[in-house]
């Protein structure tokens, strides 16, 4: 076996990596017309978009971000990557490898996000908002990478200048999983009183998982002596698995049961209103419901609450204190399936790894906080904030995001200018737009250009139809329309019918 591999097969004990989606899709999630989409960023912005009626057809994001591997700007662009795809740049010390990589001693991460929002679709009934969501993901994210572990894998293990280095790494951790989930949301207006609104929502969700994978390591002291000689002075590290294939070396997927875990997920938002003016007439028909347009809008919600607890197919293993191993020839070393991985490295470290059948992974959790400010007409200014919340360390970890997004907004056309800090440190300007049912975007337009390093990748599009509030039509007559008068329904109050701020 080379001596690349086995470098993997030894990192691969300390965590699950894999360089390259949350991706938070601002150009389809913050606006008035955002509809049943709003419900991934606030559940309680459902009773506060300009539809009474949201149908998603379909919504898919992916993204993708890291911080060790890339391609310089002037070599390619995603754009030049996709039409010429046969053409691809080499780098390396071999001219083998098709990214170069950035030269320093920073902690790695990696972040893959793949979301696919199904048939779903919300409906408002004066202070009540309903909602169903579907939707499918596959998330990875790998965290605190010391920076030496890409590289032996870049370089190998023959890298002269890794060797005889005593490195000292601690709270590692990678997590994987595809799963699907169906969500009930509700939204209700809380609190109304003049110019002011408070709602409230939530959300609950249950989960298929049809694998997952978790790795981590509190401590990993080690020294690599040469190519095939390493002294681990101390190790403690997990991992936990369930995947649709046979741990014994058999050919076939192990899909029987299909999801190999279940779990439960919730979301949980308020949103504050400072409304443009007082509203005091009471409408009887879902379509003749008004919009209450807002000099300014405030939201805070906490998302995806909740984990994936595995059972079939699941195997949870342990290095606990390994101490001073003289792991010799490690280059050779060969595996034919992962039964027999784990029983070679219980021989290397003298020690049964197998711990139970069953682990969770927790969902990507955070708290998010959301503004919107009405500059003038249709014209607007949204800011938006995301952390990450880890409730444990098998949690997935949510990027963090700081974000101001201009639009411009109507019935049939939306454009957005999403400006925003990645992990509070990478800058990025993205760009969406709307034409009616179909919205298209990205929040990192230069590595479409060719203008930034190509690091990682962000693309979404969404096709869904809303049925705006205050338009009634006539194939909504029975709704609509008294069929006596031919005039719309309404009750008003002795009050006049608008009170401007």
């Amino acid at each position: 076996m080379g001596k690349r591999v086995a470098a993997v097969l030894f990192f691969l004990i300390i965590l699950w990596f894999k360089v390259g989606v949350s991706q938070e899709m601002l150009g389809v999630t913050l606006g008035n017309y955002s509809g049943v989409s709003s419900l991934m960023v606030n559940p309680a912005m459902m009773a506060n978009t300009k539809y009474y009626l949201d149908i998603n057809l379909v919504s898919a994001d992916v993204f993708l971000r890291n911080n060790f591997a890339f391609i310089p700007s002037s070599d390619a662009s995603v754009y030049s990557l996709i039409r010429d795809r046969n053409n691809l740049p080499t780098y390396g010390p071999n001219n083998d490898v098709n990214f170069e990589h950035y030269d320093n001693k920073d902690l790695k991460f990696a972040t893959i996000s793949t979301k696919v929002m199904g048939p779903s679709a919300m409906i408002q009934l004066g202070k009540h908002a309903f909602g169903l969501s579907t939707s499918a993901h596959v998330f990875t994210s790998a965290n605190r990478i010391p920076y030496e572990m890409p590289l032996f894998g870049y370089y190998g293990m023959d890298t002269a200048f890794l060797h005889n280095i005593n490195f000292k790494d601690y709270d590692i951790d990678a997590n994987t999983a595809a799963w699907m989930d169906a969500g009930l949301s509700y939204a209700y207006v809380a609190y109304e009183y003049l110019d002011q609104k408070i709602t409230v929502g939530a959300t609950v969700k249950y989960i298929w998982s049809y694998a997952g994978i978790y790795a981590e390591s509190s401590n990993a002291d080690y020294i690599v002596l040469n190519d095939s000689t390493m002294n681990i002075l101390n190790l403690n590290a997990s991992t936990g698995y369930a995947a649709p294939v046979d741990y014994s070396g058999g050919d076939q997927l192990y899909n029987d049961p299909f999801f190999k875990g279940h779990g439960f997920g919730m979301d949980l938002g308020v949103v504050y209103v400072k409304k443009k003016k007082v509203d005091t007439e009471r409408w009887n028909s879902l379509c003749e419901q008004e919009f209450d347009d807002y000099v300014f809008r405030l939201g805070v919600s906490v998302l995806d609450i909740g984990k994936i607890t595995y059972k079939d197919n699941a195997e949870l293993r342990s290095y606990e204190d390994v101490n001073e191993i003289y792991w010799v020839d490690y280059d050779t070393m060969g595996f034919t399936s992962v039964n027999n991985l784990f029983a070679g490295l219980d021989d290397v470290f003298q020690q049964s790894s197998y711990l139970a059948s069953k682990f969770s992974i927790g969902l990507p959790a955070a708290l998010s906080v959301q503004a919107d400010y009405n500059i003038h007409k249709n014209f607007y200014a949204a800011g938006y904030w995301i952390h990450p919340i880890r409730l444990n360390r098998h949690s997935m970890r949510r990027p963090a995001q700081v974000a101001i997004v201009p639009r411009y907004e109507s019935k049939y056309f939306e454009v957005s200018l999403p400006i925003s800090v990645y992990e509070y440190k990478y800058p990025r300007v993205g760009v969406a737009a709307r034409f009616w049912f179909f919205t298209i975007g990205t929040e990192r337009l230069g590595t479409w250009l060719g203008i930034s390093d190509l690091n990682g990748l962000d693309i979404y599009a969404s096709i869904k139809f809303g049925f705006g509030k205050g338009n009634c039509r006539i194939r909504f007559k029975s709704a609509c329309i008294d069929n006596n008068s031919g005039r719309k329904k309404k009750n008003r109050s002795n009050l006049n019918k608008n009170i401007t701020f």
